[in-house]
């Protein structure tokens, strides 16, 4: 899961973070915004007393590959009125050399990617500037109106420190509902199941067929229902706990209180459930010793039918990146078809797989030196609020002069010869670097990474995710982070132990106990007490 979050956010970060332009400060003070007005920057630049340009700092992992003639660059440089510094930045090198940029007191204007525990040590010492929230709401609306659509009402409920926020939070808005059921249709249809499996009865009915009935045809009984990897205990079987109102390893409320899954009552149903298929046959014997890239290999030769995973695995890459457990699938089997669902539900209608909360990282922050640099501070909000939501200028910054550089064909963007080429792009002077923000819209931006003939089926495999995700996933928990290791460690092997029999599941009251006392109930304290203090 963080593997495939890593590469959601790479990927966007790299194309998604220069669009357009919503409206725009051109005097840079917080009485001079223009959006909204419908004037022509160029025009209202024109009619004002001109003044030194600001100097403002963008990323680029290619800097090598930013000319000075650069079009995207001059678009926001004539735009914005201000010239631009490119800094370069090793992703790998990146965190490192930030910190040691700091520390020698050359703290760059903006900077991204830092975890919490990074950001709270960097608010202690007063490294970052503070983001009224009023402010944002002035200068940023558009990103407010998506922020506060993803997050609720309080957005800012994990950077607020003290009353004072220093972050423009940066949301992964696939996270949440991004893990889906994926079923092989191909193999519903031989076993004459007309009915795309809704209860966990219905799929356990399939299970059986996908073992037993031969799905692809070999003449072998070598196929199973299903399988997963133990590199997580979020990725144990996630839908099928999710039918019984549980989601190991990550914390969730109920009825206002924390807790975790593995150690809920409803864990034993689903154990008992898992064992039962596990006796069948239905569940793949190597899930013991299963690693994520198994899972892939298993899922893509055909050897089981049923898999959670991202919804994008199971389409084709042109409906959205990816397409792993659909282009591969295809290319040796032709006539396979996947049906995606939200999990199966159990017997108190409960569903859903575990989810990533849409907070990963401490988000967009902004220097010190920027709080009493308001007009620079102001300029860099109006940009990322352009950067990010104005439709028009995202295409120019990305992809140029319409009917020069590219064309729309059914609102499909297509690159003119000789500019589908990178050296053409990089000569003409696209977007190869990070304007601030990185905040993507990911309705708003679909046509931009859904081809249209794909659209639909992107839609409804995308309407499928559901379940819980870790509300403390943000949240620095020194006795979690304590006692996680041996607690998942001690987990994994109970319940491989409880699914494969080797521990009878009358002893899971014995287990939770076990768990407890080796540190589960300062986990549990401590976490109360976080949510406590983040969300009452």
């Amino acid at each position: 899961m963080k593997g495939m979050k890593q590469l959601v956010l790479g990927m966007l970060g790299a194309s998604l973070l220069l669009m357009p332009l919503a409206g725009c400060s051109e005097g840079g003070n917080e009485g001079g915004s223009a959006s909204g007005s419908g004037a022509d920057p160029a025009t209202a630049a024109a009619t004002q007393t001109p003044k030194s340009r600001l100097k403002l700092q963008f990323w680029s992992t290619t800097p090598e590959k930013v000319l000075p003639s650069n079009y995207a660059l001059k678009a926001i440089q004539d735009r914005f009125n201000v010239d631009v510094e490119i800094l370069p930045r090793n992703n790998e090198t990146y965190v490192q050399k930030l910190q040691l940029s700091i520390a020698s007191g050359e703290t760059p204007d903006w900077f991204t990617d830092l975890d919490f525990k990074e950001y709270d040590k960097f608010v202690d010492q007063g490294v970052l500037a503070e983001i009224p929230p009023e402010l944002l709401e002035k200068h940023a609306p558009n990103y407010m109106k998506w922020l506060k659509k993803e997050l609720g009402d309080n957005p800012f409920l994990y950077s607020m420190r003290e009353g004072k926020n220093y972050s423009m939070p940066s949301v992964w808005t696939l996270g949440p509902r991004g893990n889906v059921v994926g079923i092989r249709q191909d193999w519903l249809d031989k076993a004459g199941i007309a009915k795309v499996p809704e209860t966990i009865d219905e799929l356990e009915a399939a299970l059986l067929q996908f073992r037993n009935g031969d799905p692809d045809g070999n003449g072998k009984k070598d196929t199973y229902g299903l399988t997963a990897q133990t590199d997580n205990i979020e990725g144990y079987f996630s839908a099928i706990f999710g039918a019984y109102g549980v989601h190991p390893g990550i914390f969730t409320e109920k009825d206002g209180k924390v807790v975790l899954g593995e150690v809920e009552p409803g864990a034993r149903s689903a154990l008992e459930r898992l064992n039962k298929w596990y006796k069948a046959e239905l569940i793949d014997p190597e899930f013991v010793i299963n690693k994520n890239s198994n899972v892939d290999d298993k899922v893509i030769s055909g050897k089981v039918g049923v898999a959670t995973n991202y919804w994008w695995k199971f389409l084709p890459s042109e409906a959205f990146f990816g397409g792993v457990y659909y282009d591969k699938l295809i290319a040796q089997n032709p006539a396979a078809k996947w049906v995606t669902t939200s999990g199966p539900k159990g017997p108190d209608g409960a569903f859903g797989a575990t989810q990533s909360n849409p907070v990963t990282n401490s988000g967009l922050l902004f220097s010190k030196a920027l709080e009493k640099d308001r007009e620079k501070l102001i300029k860099y909000i109006e940009i990322f609020e352009a950067a990010s939501f104005d439709i028009p200028f995202y295409e120019a910054l990305k992809y140029g002069e319409e009917n020069k550089t590219y064309k729309k064909n059914n609102g499909d963007i297509v690159w003119n010869p000789p500019y589908d080429k990178e050296e053409e792009q990089i000569k003409f002077g696209t977007m190869f670097f990070n304007a601030p923000g990185s905040f993507n819209d990911y309705d708003l931006l679909a046509p931009y990474m859904t081809k249209s003939k794909y659209m639909t089926m992107r839609k409804e495999a995308e309407s499928k995710g559901a379940g819980k995700y870790n509300l403390l996933n943000p949240v620095q928990k020194p006795v979690y982070n304590e006692y996680k290791d041996r607690l998942d460690q001690f987990t994994k092997k109970n319940f491989i132990d409880f699914i494969t029999g080797k521990r009878s599941l009358d002893e899971f009251d014995k287990y939770v106990k076990e768990w407890r006392d080796m540190g589960g109930d300062k986990v549990l304290a401590e976490a109360q007490q976080k949510y406590t203090e983040i969300f009452k």
